[in-house]
């Protein structure tokens, strides 16, 4: 609500328990309840791509960062193409990072972002590094293995061993909800073999995917440790 200039922002915001026990790792997952934003785009809305009212945009960030403790802080997003392109952030003061799917920082002050509706929205810290990243992982993502290749990323890349990743799923569509066709479910199959059949059901003759379960799987299969694999967050369509 607002007047004389107050705003309050209500905020869902979801976090890992087992993360809030980290000295400085400010992360959630963030709803949209609350914001500035009228009319169609009357939510929290952070994303310039939609629309909505620049200014509005601008003051939700704003409120979000006051709201979090975060206002210092410089939050960075990418270009979501729905591939397996991962960035690496070297720059503190860089706001956008170009096209990509992923992004990765060892920078302190920085938030890497990612925006979604119905993708997973993953999360991604190190035991030992001061390293974060983010990655959306989106169907079609999901078939480029953008999970994986981020777990292959941060290996070669910051030698990170894999047993060391941790990993947060976010609030996605769920398999009560995501009913897919054959388009979709056959070539997930032909790239995950067994790991996406089972993340497959059949109801009334139509095919439902569970794709933040497939992305765990994926996530397991290139070496994170199941335990150290959170899905945060109920289905966004339901």
């Amino acid at each position: 609500m607002s007047g004389d200039n107050i705003f309050i922002v209500q905020l869902n915001w979801l976090k890992v328990a087992r993360w809030e026990r980290r000295d400085g790792l400010l992360h959630g997952f963030l709803g949209r309840r609350g914001g500035r934003s009228v009319g169609p785009y009357a939510s929290l809305n952070v994303s310039f791509r939609v629309g909505d009212d620049p200014q509005a945009v601008k003051d939700n960030i704003c409120d979000l960062k006051r709201e979090v403790g975060a206002h210092d802080l410089r939050i960075v997003t990418m270009t979501q193409v729905h591939g397996d392109r991962i960035i690496d952030v070297k720059d503190n003061r860089l706001k956008e990072a170009g096209e990509a799917d992923g992004l990765v920082t060892e920078e302190r002050g920085l938030f890497p972002a990612v925006l979604t509706a119905d993708c997973v929205p993953i999360l991604f810290t190190v035991r030992g590094p001061k390293l974060v990243a983010v990655a959306h992982a989106g169907w079609r993502g999901t078939l480029a293995g953008i999970a994986a290749k981020m777990v292959r990323h941060l290996r070669d890349s910051y030698g990170v061993d894999p047993s060391s990743i941790e990993a947060a799923l976010g609030p996605a569509v769920g398999p009560c909800c995501y009913e897919i066709g054959a388009d979709v479910s056959q070539p997930l199959a032909q790239r995950w073999g067994s790991l996406a059949e089972r993340c497959l059901e059949l109801r009334n003759s139509k095919q439902f995917l569970d794709l933040r379960a497939l992305n765990r799987s994926i996530l397991e299969d290139a070496g994170v440790p199941p335990a150290q694999i959170f899905e945060v967050g109920p289905c966004t369509s339901c």
